[in-house]
């Protein structure tokens, strides 16, 4: 049986260790915590010491954002040759990390296995996009129930919250479906509705190498909840919900269905796995979204556009 690691026992670590379990793997986690009917270590020296072959096993890093570049430096440092998988965003700010050429890391940015994402990038193929708008919004104290959401990482900027870093799927989603990204200019910041020092809200125009202009609006304020992604070309209108599991087009009901997470955490992982590439987010695109969020940050601070 294949053994897996989970680094972080929060919402996300919790998602992914019943998902490898699932596909058949044996998990064991990495948390400062027991956990109750999990194998757990405590560090990198107390796992590798106790797992057989541990330098080959399948590791995701799934706890806070800020802590990944740590996580990641200690696992090359012991010598770990298996693939990576490390939730979004890659890292809370562009690092200079030395790898081989044979490190097989991948990030988390599973939207992209969706299969009304898949239509639309196949949709979106050939065509001549003139716009986008990517809009992402939820009350942040509705994520997490039961949970204080001030206590969470996403209320920090310590830890790496802040919608830039929390909703990154949506920059992930602008780079794969349009392409690289020439300059950005925005207006972020902390709405004052929220306890918190992150910013709940951003406003991002982008101009792009293939496509003349995309919206990018995310924010912890909406309490409708929304997720869609809308694209004007030479071919029409391309509306995607997201919430609601639909593809129009022109109007028109392209296909529905709801998404099956559990499913779509499967399929990442069996793609990190296998070693294939064609829709798994890899190392050098996680850091792209890093360096993109940056050039967003500084352009806010600066009110000046940034280039890429």
């Amino acid at each position: 049986m294949q053994q897996a690691v989970v680094i972080g026992y929060g919402s996300m670590g919790r998602r992914h260790v019943n998902a490898l379990e699932s596909l058949g793997l044996d998990v064991s986690v990495l948390s400062r915590r027991d956990i109750e009917d999990k194998k757990t270590y405590s560090d990198f020296v107390e796992l590798y010491n106790n797992i057989a072959n541990a330098k080959d096993t399948y590791i995701v890093v799934a706890n806070e954002t800020a802590c990944h570049v740590k996580s990641l430096r200690s696992i090359i440092a012991a010598g770990h040759v298996g693939p990576i998988l490390i939730e979004k965003p890659i890292f809370s700010k562009s690092e200079v990390i030395d790898l081989r050429s044979n490190y097989r890391i991948f990030v988390g940015y599973n939207l992209r296995f969706f299969k009304l994402v898949t239509i639309l990038r196949e949709k979106l193929d050939g065509s001549n996009i003139y716009s986008a708008s990517f809009s992402v919004g939820q009350f942040l104290p509705t994520w997490r129930p039961g949970r204080d959401y001030s206590k969470v990482y996403s209320a920090s900027v310590d830890q790496g919250g802040g919608v830039l870093r929390d909703l990154s799927h949506e920059i992930d989603l602008l780079l794969w479906l349009l392409g690289p990204i020439k300059r950005v200019v925005a207006l972020t910041g902390c709405s004052g509705v929220l306890l918190g020092d992150s910013e709940d809200y951003a406003h991002v125009l982008v101009e792009g190498f293939h496509f003349r202009a995309a919206t990018l609006y995310l924010d912890y304020l909406d309490k409708n909840n929304r997720r869609t992604l809308t694209f004007q070309s030479d071919r029409g209108t391309l509306t995607l919900d997201l919430i609601a599991g639909t593809l129009t087009e022109n109007g028109s009901l392209v296909c529905s269905m709801s998404a099956d997470w559990d499913d779509i955490c499967q399929q990442q992982h069996r793609a990190a796995l296998s070693g294939e590439t064609d829709i798994i987010c890899g190392f050098k695109e996680g850091c792209e979204v890093v360096r993109v969020i940056e050039a967003i940050e500084e352009s806010s601070e600066t009110g000046l556009w940034q280039n890429l």
